[in-house]
């Protein structure tokens, strides 16, 4: 019996029996054999890691590997030459957002590869950027409307507006209209940006009124 594409769940103990032409000529081929098939598991120590800290990725196999066996890394289907060695833990330091990605494991001179894992990478909102539509100037009466861009992940959860002097917010969500305007609505505007993993705040930009005219710079 010859088996092809051997899976994990071909795993079992397997026996013979064969039949003659007499009534009692049949035999059991007791005990068996049994076939283990070895597979290779990336595991992690944790679902997912926040940047600038360290994960430790490890290289399982159901078999017993020798001492001597080499393990080779890959991420994204690329092999990761100099995390060739004996030990069968990739350790990240400092983890850079740049470094997300599938990961996967081999042993030298062994076709089998381990099925990818994926290596989530999570950071704070970038310092956010605020843009002013419509920009330049704007007549009284009009309106205009902030928007706060950051990058982030997880994305950005909460934004929350903030002029300068005054002891609370002025607004959420990602943008923040002005209308009818006039000249209290003076002064300098920014943005925080919030998701589970830290929050930064942007640069104030100023909306100036000037009589009729309101001028946006």
């Amino acid at each position: 019996m010859r088996l092809t594409d051997v899976r994990q769940t071909d795993s079992h103990k397997y026996y013979f029996r064969f039949f003659t032409e007499k009534p009692d000529g049949k035999w059991f081929g007791s005990p068996g054999t049994t076939l283990n098939i070895t597979d290779l598991q990336v595991e992690s120590s944790g679902d997912s890691v926040t940047e600038r800290h360290s994960v430790t990725l490890t290289c399982k196999s159901r078999c017993n590997l020798t001492d001597r066996s080499t393990f080779i890394w890959f991420k994204n289907t690329q092999s990761l030459s100099e995390r060739t060695d004996r030990n069968n833990q990739l350790i990240l330091q400092s983890v850079r957002r740049e470094e997300a990605g599938n990961y996967s494991c081999a042993v030298q001179g062994n076709n089998l590869t381990s099925p990818h894992r994926y290596l989530n990478v999570i950071y704070a909102p970038d310092k956010p950027v605020i843009s002013i539509n419509p920009s330049g100037e704007i007549k009284e009466g009009d309106s205009v409307t902030l928007t706060c861009s950051s990058d982030a992940n997880p994305p950005v959860q909460i934004y929350t507006w903030f002029k300068e002097n005054e002891t609370s917010a002025v607004g959420s969500g990602q943008t923040y209209s002005i209308t009818n305007l006039n000249s209290t609505h003076s002064g300098w505007f920014y943005c925080e940006a919030q998701n589970k993993v830290g929050s930064q705040k942007s640069a104030a930009v100023p909306v100036n009124v000037k009589g009729m005219n309101i001028s946006l710079f």
